[in-house]
């Protein structure tokens, strides 16, 4: 009997174990599983910030670049050049066409004077007439700044209407009638007609 029930008891206890087997690899199945999907989803998230992150720093460069100060471009400060300097040059003729006109006028105007003498004057003084010339006004000159260094003196003054003409000892203008003679801190002194003028500042 004691044989029986423990052959019993063996043979009972063998299908036991072999029916919990398959339980316990059934769970570290299923848990492998799980570990191995979360290590997916993880993977996936950190996948997606990365890409995310690398479209952000692209979009970063892209503005900064289009915020940078693009170089210059030789054609158009070539051109930009050649507009100035033809700028330029239409203020130069259109200043001496002015100063022309000014000076034909007022030689018009001395040309004509003895002849606009009253008859009674000429009629009475049979001698030569001592005439006082009459001298052009000198050019109104205005001191908007002098700058002073060792080895030069600038001085930016108006001239006649003109404005930010820069000017340096021995400089003519007013058709060479007048010329700067000196600059100092007071201001300038130019000489017209043999005569000379300070402005100052």
């Amino acid at each position: 009997m004691a044989d029986t029930s423990q052959s019993a008891k063996k043979s009972g206890g063998a299908p036991q174990r072999s029916r919990q087997a398959p339980k316990t690899g059934e769970a570290n199945s299923a848990k492998l599983l799980k570990v191995l999907l979360l290590i997916i989803c993880c993977a996936g998230a950190g996948y997606f910030f990365w890409t995310n992150l690398q479209i952000i720093d692209a979009n970063e460069n892209a503005i900064n670049q289009a915020r940078m100060p693009q170089p210059p471009d030789p054609v158009m400060e070539t051109e930009k050049r050649e507009i100035g300097e033809a700028e330029e040059g239409l203020e130069n003729v259109t200043r001496a066409s002015s100063n022309a006109m000014q000076v034909a006028l007022l030689a018009e105007v001395q040309s004509r004077y003895p002849l606009d003498l009253p008859t009674s004057l000429v009629a009475s003084t049979p001698a030569v007439l001592e005439l006082e010339v009459i001298e052009p006004d000198p050019p109104m000159v205005t001191v908007v700044a002098i700058m002073i260094t060792d080895t030069d003196r600038v001085a930016l003054v108006n001239v006649d209407g003109e404005h930010g003409i820069l000017m340096r000892q021995g400089t003519r203008f007013s058709e060479g009638q007048a010329r700067i003679t000196n600059i100092d801190e007071k201001g300038v002194t130019f000489s017209w007609m043999r005569k000379n003028y300070q402005v100052s500042l």
